[in-house]
């Protein structure tokens, strides 16, 4: 994983933690047929992905709402999708797609599922020796593209909700990985050739994209004031 970035130069402002992340998501609970209902065997990683409505809504692809409804019917057969990808050049069948949290570009959190249940989100993976990604960690998709970068308040709002999930799971931090990570390291152990470029931009996770030193510091930097004010 890409810890030091080409973008970490300058230490930014830490904005000071809101307490319990977890239960102040607005819950947009995606329906039932996008998940498979299975339990996660642990809760011992997350890995962070972005998302967006580019190809299909490109002057609001970072719209929650264009994101969430593109979520739901990549899990639609084409005939039965209700806002998106019903034209000739989308695939017909279902493409399996999910994850547990979105975060919009100014913060906002949506909780699309429940976290003791498997989303589909990681698909072919590996982290530190274990598989198989889906069955033991959450999903968090940033609002963002391959050359978008992210923003301050996602940044910020990444590191609270990573910060909280440790506190409520003891999820280490060397389990919370970017997919284009865990997908090479798959790829490397001959179990995918499909590459993913989610957050970094890059399908070995050494992009520009995402920045990982400054997440880094916001983490450490409120884990501080955390203690401090205990």
């Amino acid at each position: 994983m890409k810890r030091l970035s080409q973008q970490s130069t300058n230490v930014r402002a830490v904005p000071r933690p809101n307490r319990d992340t977890l239960n102040q998501m607005k819950s947009k609970t995606l329906p039932a047929f996008c998940f498979s209902g299975r339990d996660m065997e642990s809760i011992d990683g997350v890995v962070i992905h972005y998302f967006s409505g580019k190809n299909v809504d490109s002057e609001n692809k970072f719209d929650l709402n264009v994101c969430r409804n593109l979520m739901i019917d990549l899990n639609r057969c084409k005939s039965d999708r209700e806002h998106h990808m019903k034209g000739i050049q989308w695939p017909d069948g279902r493409m399996y797609a999910s994850a547990h949290i979105f975060i919009g570009r100014d913060g906002e959190t949506w909780k699309l599922m429940d976290f003791d249940k498997q989303a589909y989100h990681a698909g072919a993976s590996k982290l530190n020796g274990r598989s198989n990604l889906n069955k033991w960690s959450i999903g968090i998709e940033l609002i963002g593209a391959i050359d978008s970068g992210f923003t301050r308040m996602q940044y910020s709002t990444l590191a609270q909700i990573l910060i909280d999930l440790q506190e409520a799971y003891g999820i280490p931090l060397e389990n919370i990985a970017g997919h284009d990570e865990v997908r090479w390291n798959a790829i490397q152990d001959g179990s995918n050739k499909h590459k993913k470029y989610d957050p970094s931009g890059r399908f070995d996770g050494e992009g520009d994209n995402f920045d990982w030193a400054y997440l880094m510091i916001l983490m450490s930097e409120q884990s501080k004031i955390r203690l401090e004010n205990k």
